[in-house]
């Protein structure tokens, strides 16, 4: 009796330690951002801490007071479950200086378009927009008719002395009632460059090719192509680009960035 006794006791305890260890899993995973459950739709102290360090007061600003987890940075956050997700708009850029953010489609502290921008993550009933629009008038929230658009891309972002670095930026005028218009075979990038060293900071232009030269791969698919060679560093540079492509109109394209390590 005894030694049954002691079995049963044993495999209560066998029990209860699953039991726990499959609670404790059930958390991390939320606290992690799992998809133990959708914490879009829960109000409760659980659901909180998947994206806050702790519970916000009532009424705090969460971003202002760095109560959101990954520092702040919305686009980790929310990738942190969504990672899988395919932006329809993208997402870490900053707004040309010529174009006003509505107030109710906010951007981050640095200025720049991040998830929450477009999507309430704080509905009632889940994420949403937060303009239910749709076509043409989703995008005139922000963008004209005659809007440039612009999307930069660095390969390398490191460059090794004698090597070759190809800038790639793709460029289009941006037309909600017919398609989108091509800018011509090349377009001027205009550039503000900081040595993330020495804080020295210098202006200049280049011209960027969209004809099959100069790097480019293939021509008149607005992808416009600079080649750069590293072959004048003398020592390791750090830089830091933010830039803008100017049309025949003298008409700028949002801000973009992009940052190379030279050596």
């Amino acid at each position: 009796m005894k030694s049954r006794a002691r079995g049963m006791r044993a495999v209560s305890l066998v029990a209860a330690l699953v039991a726990l260890l499959a609670a404790a899993s059930g958390e991390a995973a939320e606290r992690r951002g799992g998809k133990a459950e959708n914490p879009h739709v829960r109000k409760d102290q659980k659901s909180c801490i998947v994206c806050h360090v702790s519970r916000p007061a009532e009424g705090s600003t969460p971003m202002r007071e760095n109560n959101l987890r990954f520092g702040g940075d919305i686009v980790a956050l929310c990738s942190s479950c969504h990672d899988g997700y395919k932006h329809m708009h993208p997402v870490r850029i900053a707004v040309a200086p010529d174009m006003k953010s509505p107030e109710d489609l906010p951007l981050d502290r640095d200025g720049k378009i991040t998830c929450i921008t477009c999507h309430d993550a704080m509905e009632a009933s889940g994420v949403h927009r937060r303009r239910r629009l749709v076509g043409r008038a989703l995008c005139l929230n922000c963008h004209e008719d005659t809007n440039i658009l612009a999307q930069i891309t660095w390969y390398p972002t490191h460059l090794g002395k004698g090597e070759q670095g190809r800038l790639e930026l793709k460029v289009v005028e941006f037309r909600i009632v017919g398609k989108k218009a091509y800018l011509g075979e090349s377009v001027l990038l205009y550039y503000l460059a900081r040595n993330v060293d020495t804080g020295e900071i210098s202006f200049g232009t280049d011209v960027l090719y969209d004809d099959g030269s100069h790097g480019d791969r293939v021509g008149r698919d607005s992808i416009y192509t600079l080649i750069e060679k590293a072959d004048k560093v003398e020592k390791r540079k750090r830089v830091v680009y933010t830039a803008w492509v100017l049309d025949s109109n003298g008409r700028r394209s949002n801000t973009v960035t992009l940052a190379v390590e030279y050596e």
